[in-house]
């Protein structure tokens, strides 16, 4: 699936040009010793909210636990789970909907272990092509809106928008495909509208002249968890000090990732697109401390849309944070 996802994200791939694996030294962390696992695969999505993740590769956050984080790319927070559940990989990146059904199913014993982003105001719209007669939420009625897979937040962000707008989400019919090839399915008339995040947003515009319909992270959606790190039970219960590693550099990239200029340069130089757009790329509200109030929001918006039958609580899922690493006193 690797192989297959990068290159269907190539030419707009976000923050890693490809499948990347980056090193780190095999050692041991001030306080617990070494790590179960020194060398870890982690899936992500190629979207602005990875940045705290590269942050992190980039200035050694992890090798200084020791930790060598190899990243991978998928197409979905789907894909991400289906390889996090088959072992594929280690920890994965996703919006929280599929972690939260993959629970609610049985079909893993899921771990929350990081959060990530939540949607600030631009960072997930819904587009419309430059030739489109949609101009209303009303006019998405019965029309096809491109997704990165349903069952996400993608998904679910476009029915409770359309809900609050009187407009009968259940008319809609979702197609599933890959945020690189939305332009092109919005150029053509593939699709009538396609929820996006950014940097596609920005993409879109200025490749297709695609234009922004309704922002999706406003009104009642506003501040919504959006990604987070998970695991399955088993994978943290045995590599706990590793987990321990990846929570501690995540988090301490996090906390610099409110600074845009040390996210700005990343968007231009590492993803490969030009200066422009980076600059134009709106970013969300970056932090990895697990609230579990927020992330229920979530769990409740699934179920208020058929995603899960009952209200699963998400308390059980959290995995606590990482003890402070100790430090030795200088002489």
């Amino acid at each position: 699936m690797s192989s297959r996802a990068c290159g269907a994200v190539l030419a707009l791939s976000l923050l890693v040009g490809g499948c990347s694996a980056i090193s780190g030294q095999s050692g041991e962390t001030a306080s617990s010793g070494p790590l179960e696992k020194s060398r870890i695969n982690v899936a992500i999505l190629p979207t602005v909210e990875i940045a705290p993740l590269e942050l992190a590769i980039r200035n050694g956050y992890f090798a200084a636990d020791g930790l060598e984080v190899k990243v991978t790319i998928a197409g979905s927070g789907q894909q991400t789970v289906e390889g996090m559940v088959n072992g594929q990989y280690d920890i994965v990146y996703s919006t929280y909907p599929p972690l939260l059904l993959a629970q609610s199913k049985n079909i893993a014993d899921v771990k929350l272990i990081a959060a990530n982003s939540a949607a600030a105001p631009g960072t997930a719209m819904l587009v419309v092509g430059k030739s489109s007669t949609l101009k209303t939420a009303a006019d998405v009625a019965g029309k096809k809106v491109a997704v990165t897979a349903k069952g996400t937040l993608a998904e679910l962000m476009v029915r409770s928008t359309l809900a609050t707008r009187n407009v009968r989400p259940e008319t809609v019919t979702f197609v599933e495909m890959p945020f690189p090839d939305m332009p092109t399915a919005l150029d053509r008339g593939t699709v009538d509208a396609a929820m996006m995040v950014e940097p596609f947003v920005t993409a879109a515009q200025r490749s297709v002249g695609a234009t922004p319909l309704l922002d999706l992270a406003t009104g009642s959606l506003t501040d919504l968890p959006f990604t987070g790190f998970g695991a399955t039970s088993a994978f943290v219960s045995a590599n706990p000090k590793t987990v321990a590693a990846f929570q501690r550099g995540i988090g301490r990239a996090a906390d610099e990732s409110a600074d845009r200029a040390k996210i700005e340069p990343l968007l231009a130089d590492v993803a490969k697109i030009d200066r422009e757009v980076a600059a134009r790329t709106k970013l969300p509200l970056f932090r990895t401390a697990l609230d579990p109030a927020a992330i229920q929001r979530v769990s409740r918006l699934m179920t208020e849309f058929g995603l899960l039958k009952q209200e699963l609580d998400v308390k059980p899922m959290l995995l606590a944070p990482p003890a402070p690493t100790l430090t030795t006193p200088s002489r």
